[in-house]
Order: C-alpha cells, then sequence, then structure tokens
C-alpha cells in the first residue's frame, strides 16, 4: 500500500497548500464583497470556465488521454501527447469566438435568476474568464503525463498560482471600475501561469510540446472522449442546475452555495481527488498487465485510504459547520446571518462527502478499463435525481438554499452505490471490516465535539478544539489499529530517519 499511500500524501500535501491559498481567497471575498449581487454575477463568471475545465481538463480528457498514453511507447507517446495538446487548443479556441458572441445568452442561462444588472456584468466578465480554460486544458495534459511518470507534487500545487492571482487581484481591486474585475483579471492570468509552472517538470521527463499532429490519435481518443465527454458534461450540467436554482433564491443565493462548496471541497480535493489521480494509473497499468490481484489490490487500497479521510472529515464539517463558517467568512460584509445560513449549506454538503470521494474510485475502474459509456449513464441518473430533489426541497419543502446541498449529497450517494456494483467482487471482509472501525472512531471523535461545543465558543477555542478532535481521532484509529493510521505512521518515521 506504500506507493499508493506515499503518492497519494504527495498529492494531497500539494492539494492542501492550493486548498488553503484557496480559502485564503474564499475569506479575502467575503471580506470585500461578501454575498453580493456583484459576487453573485462573478461566479456565474467563472462557472462556464470551470464547467469547461471539468469537461476538457480533469475529466474527460483524463479518462481518455492517461490510459491510452500510459500504453504507448516513448517515441509514440511523444506524438500523441503533441497531437492532443494542439487539438485541445483548437477546441478550446473555437468555444471562445462563440462566447465572445452569446456570452449575454450564456450569462442568462447560468444564472436566469439574477437582476438585469447581473446578468449585464456576468456577461462581460465572462468575455475576460474564459481564456482560463485554454491555459488550464494544457495544464491538464501535461499533469496527466507527469502523473504516469509518478511525478504528482508539481502538477498538483500549481492550480496555488491561480489563487495566489486572483488574492491580489481582490486586494488592488480598488484600482478597477467595477472593483470585481481585479479578480476576474488575476484569476486568468493564474491559468496561465499555472501552464507555464509545470512545463519545466515536462521537460525533465524527456517529453516536449512538438508540432506533430497525426490525425489517427484524434481518431483513437476520439473514441474514448466522446463518452467520456457526455459524461462529466452531464455531471457539469448537474451543477449548472444547483447554481441556476439557487439564483432564484434571492440575492446572495449564488454566494452562499459558492462559499460552504468550497469549505466542502477542501477535504475532497485533498483527499479524493488525490486518491483517484494516484489510483488511475496504477489501474490502468495492471489491466494492460491482466494483473487481477494487483488491479484488487489497488482498488482495495484506495477505498480503505479514502474512508480513512473522509469520513471524519464530513463528521467534522457537519458538527463544525457554522463555527467553521464564522471562523472563515465572517469578517468584513459577512454578516451573522450569513454564517448562519451558510452553515447549513455546509453542513448538508458533509453528508455527500463520503460518498462522492468513493464515486470518484468506482468511476476511475471504468476508465482503466477504457469503459467511459457506464460512467455516463450514471451520471445522468444522478443529474434526474439531483434536479428533481432540488425542485422538491426549494419549491415544495422550501427547505431554503441548504436543500440544494442535500439533494447534492443524496445524488451523491446513489451514484457510489450505482458504480460500485460491478466492484463489489474486489470489496473483501476486510475492508468492510476496516470502514467499520473507521466509523466508530469517526463516531467517537463527534461525541467529543457535541460534549464540548459550549465549552469551546469562540474563534481561537474552536481551533483548539479541531486540534484535540484529530488527535483524538487518530488516537482512537491507532487503538482500534486500523491500517491506513499504521501506514501513515511507518511512512513517517521513514522519512525521518532517511533524513538523518
Amino acid at each position: 500500500m506504500s506507493e499508493l499511500l506515499t503518492h497519494s500524501i504527495l498529492f494531497g500535501i500539494a492539494t492542501l497548500i492550493s486548498r488553503l491559498l484557496g480559502l485564503v481567497r474564499d475569506a479575502a471575498f467575503a471580506h470585500y464583497f461578501g454575498r453580493s449581487e456583484a459576487f453573485d454575477a462573478y461566479t456565474i463568471a467563472i462557472m462556464l470556465p470551470f464547467f469547461l475545465r471539468r469537461i476538457f481538463a480533469e475529466g474527460a480528457l483524463s479518462s481518455a488521454f492517461i490510459p491510452l498514453f500510459s500504453r504507448k511507447g516513448k517515441k509514440e507517446s511523444q506524438k500523441f501527447l503533441s497531437t492532443t495538446i494542439w487539438l485541445m487548443l483548437f477546441s478550446t479556441s473555437i468555444i471562445y469566438i462563440f462566447v465572445l458572441f452569446f456570452s449575454k445568452d450564456l450569462a442568462f442561462l447560468l444564472g436566469s435568476g439574477l437582476s438585469k444588472d447581473a446578468l449585464n456584468l456576468s456577461s462581460n466578465l465572462m468575455k475576460i474568464t474564459y481564456p482560463f480554460i485554454i491555459f488550464i486544458s494544457l495544464w491538464a495534459i501535461i499533469s496527466g503525463v507527469l502523473n504516469t511518470k509518478k511525478v504528482f507534487f508539481t502538477p498538483a500545487v500549481a492550480p496555488a498560482l491561480t489563487n495566489i492571482t486572483t488574492i491580489m487581484g481582490i486586494f488592488f481591486s480598488f484600482l478597477f471600475l467595477p472593483k470585481i474585475l481585479g479578480p476576474v483579471i488575476g484569476f486568468t492570468l493564474g491559468g496561465l501561469f499555472q501552464f507555464l509552472f509545470v512545463i519545466p517538470s515536462l521537460k525533465k521527463t524527456g517529453y516536449s510540446i512538438t508540432f506533430e499532429f497525426e490525425k489517427k490519435y484524434v481518431k483513437e481518443i476520439s473514441i474514448l472522449f466522446g463518452p467520456a465527454l457526455l459524461g462529466v458534461a452531464v455531471t457539469t450540467l448537474n451543477t449548472l442546475v444547483d447554481q441556476n436554482i439557487a439564483t432564484w433564491t434571492g440575492t446572495g443565493g449564488v454566494s452562499t452555495i459558492q462559499y460552504a462548496s468550497r469549505l466542502y471541497q477542501l477535504p475532497l480535493g485533498i483527499f479524493a481527488v488525490s486518491v483517484a489521480n494516484s489510483l488511475l494509473p496504477k489501474l490502468s497499468k495492471a489491466v494492460h498487465l491482466k494483473d487481477e490481484i494487483l488491479y484488487s489490490k489497488h482498488l482495495k487500497d484506495s477505498i480503505e485510504i479514502i474512508a480513512f479521510l473522509t469520513i471524519p472529515s464530513a463528521v467534522g464539517l457537519f458538527l463544525l459547520s457554522n463555527g467553521l463558517i464564522g471562523l472563515i467568512y465572517q469578517h468584513g460584509n459577512f454578516t451573522q446571518a450569513d454564517t448562519i445560513i451558510t452553515g447549513k449549506t455546509l453542513a448538508m454538503y458533509a453528508i455527500g462527502l463520503p460518498f462522492y470521494s468513493l464515486y470518484s474510485i468506482f468511476v476511475r475502474t471504468y476508465h482503466s478499463k477504457l469503459n467511459t459509456k457506464l460512467p455516463t449513464i450514471i451520471s445522468i441518473i444522478m443529474l434526474i435525481v439531483n434536479a428533481s430533489l432540488n425542485l422538491i426541497f426549494i419549491f415544495y419543502i422550501k427547505t431554503g438554499i441548504y436543500g440544494i446541498a442535500l439533494a447534492t449529497s443524496l445524488s451523491g450517494a446513489l451514484g457510489m452505490i450505482i458504480s460500485m456494483i460491478p466492484s463489489i467482487q474486489h470489496i473483501k471482509l476486510n475492508t468492510i471490516l476496516e470502514i467499520i472501525k473507521i466509523t466508530i472512531a469517526s463516531s467517537l471523535m463527534g461525541a467529543f465535539i457535541l460534549s464540548t461545543q459550549t465549552i469551546f465558543n469562540s474563534k481561537i477555542l474552536l481551533l483548539i478544539q479541531i486540534f484535540i478532535s484529530t488527535l483524538l481521532y487518530f488516537g482512537f484509529a491507532y487503538l482500534l489499529r486500523i491500517k491506513n493510521m499504521h501506514q501513515v505512521i511507518n511512512i513517517f518515521l521513514k522519512k525521518i530517519s532517511s533524513s538523518k
């Protein structure tokens, strides 16, 4: 397990750096813009590049590119890399022309409940934010190459640059009119810097961006990319539905979803994405070698690692949701009332954290076998369930904005269950016992949090409570002899001894 866990830890540390900077960015947004119409417009404007990033960069492309790239020799893989680079550059540039002409329609599609002024602002901002997807798609391709060569830290830490430039844009927003232009420009420049950052690492692996372009590779990647594109597009549409319905809950609705989901995505990105990205090249290799034992081992290890990290995270986020939102966001233009609304939303997102994390693992099992059709079908089912629950919660039960987060969590649980079915044969009794022990340790930690909430009732004391709760979880995990706890200790002991 050590190699998968080591790579996941490296990826996780890099992602943690980026996500913590993301929290600083969001705290700066909360301070200067709060739950405002301007921030709603910004959120809608960056939604399109974020959606396309999932489609072109992080989702469909990685599921099609990495398995194919890892199967090729050095010469062929170099040609395949260059062909994919130029294909992506051409595709995203063509879409940009469409965005320039139809930005108003796109803004309305993404945020139909916004005011006319907010829609006009979002339309103009969208023309500036779109180039981000061009740069980030190229970064994603190079990151895929680096991951197959067991280079995880550099591509994972690169997104920190976008957070840094956005933060700078927020701080210097007083130089712009409207002020929201500052972070918008910072966001787009961050994408460029992110792409440039990974090029030196690519060259160290012996690869480079050349002018080679072969049609046979276009056909090869299109066969997988097409169905995968549909699957990720459906998942992306899921988020689009959430954001659009959020615009109908009043000013600040989109902002609430944005602030809460950012905090929820912190453990999702650090743990789930780290493990999943480390897992895919390993599963692809095992499938290529037809090594069923190795395949089962990698899958089993990843499930246990995800459970070990995300179950206690979900418990902590759920029970400390209001405190965490207040700690990070409640200052400047972000009020206590905003904290209560956003805290409830975060709690509902927390329910789905383990489910979405395991879903990301099981989806990789399909991609490793070049199967992109079944994930697409599962995504469509999740979309229908999520949209239906959104309408029920918001317009009939009238739960308020947090109903959107609850619908997301429930649809994620369903997606995890369905996607897990073909992999049940690889899930043995010892894995189930590990998950039970993890749940017990997390519950004991949760009991401590509940029993001490009236004691740790300030921002500084909240940090102490989080620290003690984390130590207690690790202590319970050690006493229950949870394998990943011992594995983590061994890895760090080896690192310490090797550094002496």
